[in-house]
């Protein structure tokens, strides 16, 4: 009895533990770096020429026809219950120190068990080559989202928010949660398996708070302003390595001239490679949602969820037919 009442409780508490912790994108550090980010583009931008120069920021950063949308109230429900019962049940399952393990394994148990001996720069090699495999793995997977109309039906359930917020990001399907997840876990553990194979199984990715360093600055780099109406665009040549958080909101774009574009995490090159790359010249004015389809049936946190499996038995005589493909009223 002891058990499910302790069950229960980490599954009520999960959501608010998630600001404390650094591995979580939700985490307060990488909030409030954003947050900071936002204030800066502020004063830049319309400090000066304000009077209530708080009221003004407040607004600008936290505006009611924004954060008060019932889109935005509707994303907050779903993280918290999401968050709940995902994040306990699915994702200690998907460790990508198993993989590695099992490919260490594979290639001939070979590892060393020390990596003392190690230079430094086997490390500094192996935080590089982590963040590559995972965000090429987020990009795959992405992708797939996309482009493959079943995958695409768990997809819309994060591009039907109205309005972004830093919560959106969490507005995300189980299924589509199971497949990042997997290729992560997959891409990260052949590399951290190649690297006990030839450095010892001693090694480890250089952290800051338990986090790959170079994606724990990526999070503190401005990440929450990616879901957010914080239009922040790069310079052309940066915005072509990496992706800004004006190109992930138009990634979000209702536009068709938006659709399928920027599906990258952190680098923009495999966007170039895939042929999804789109930078924006100047500022441009967008509206989110999916395209031709009713806002109603995403409207609340059980259509959030069961939406999907709803337009896929729709779905299933066009499926047998050989004409899935036709289900997908348009490619976000």
């Amino acid at each position: 009895m002891n058990g499910w009442i302790d069950t229960i409780e980490s599954c009520f508490f999960a959501p608010l533990l998630a600001l404390a912790d650094p591995l979580r994108r939700i985490y307060w550090l990488y909030l409030l770096s954003a947050l900071v980010i936002a204030g800066a583009i502020f004063a830049y931008r319309r400090g000066a020429r304000d009077h209530g120069l708080l009221r003004g920021f407040l607004a600008y950063v936290a505006p009611t026809q924004v954060f008060g949308h019932r889109s935005a109230r509707l994303d907050y429900w779903f993280f918290y219950l999401n968050t709940a019962v995902f994040g306990l049940i699915l994702a200690p399952l998907l460790a990508a120190p198993t993989v590695a393990a099992f490919v260490a394994h594979m290639l001939g148990g070979a590892a060393s068990a020390a990596a003392s001996a190690a230079p430094w720069w086997w490390s500094a090699a192996l935080t590089v080559a982590t963040l590559l495999a995972m965000d090429l793995a987020l990009y795959i997977g992405h992708y797939l989202q996309h482009k493959v109309p079943i995958l695409w039906e768990f997809h819309k359930v994060h591009h039907s928010a109205q309005v972004l917020t830093p919560i959106t990001a969490f507005r995300v399907h189980p299924v589509d949660d199971l497949l990042t997840l997997s290729l992560t876990a997959l891409f990260t553990g052949i590399v951290q398996g190649l690297f006990h194979v030839v450095a010892g199984t001693g090694i480890t990715d250089m952290r800051v708070l338990g986090v790959n360093v170079l994606l724990f600055a990526w999070y503190l780099f401005g990440f929450h302003l990616r879901h957010s109406h914080v239009w922040l665009s790069y310079p052309a040549w940066l915005s072509h390595l990496l992706i800004s958080p004006a190109q992930h909101q138009i990634h979000h774009s209702s536009a068709p001239r938006h659709f399928d574009k920027n599906m990258g995490f952190i680098f923009a090159f495999w966007d170039a490679i895939g042929g999804t790359l789109y930078v924006p010249k100047t500022k441009e004015e967008l509206s989110y949602g999916l395209y031709g389809e009713e806002p109603s049936q995403f409207a609340s946190v059980a259509a959030l969820f069961a939406r999907p499996f709803l337009n896929l038995l729709a779905m299933r005589p066009r499926i047998a037919g050989g004409a899935a493909a036709a289900s997908r009223t348009s490619p976000q």
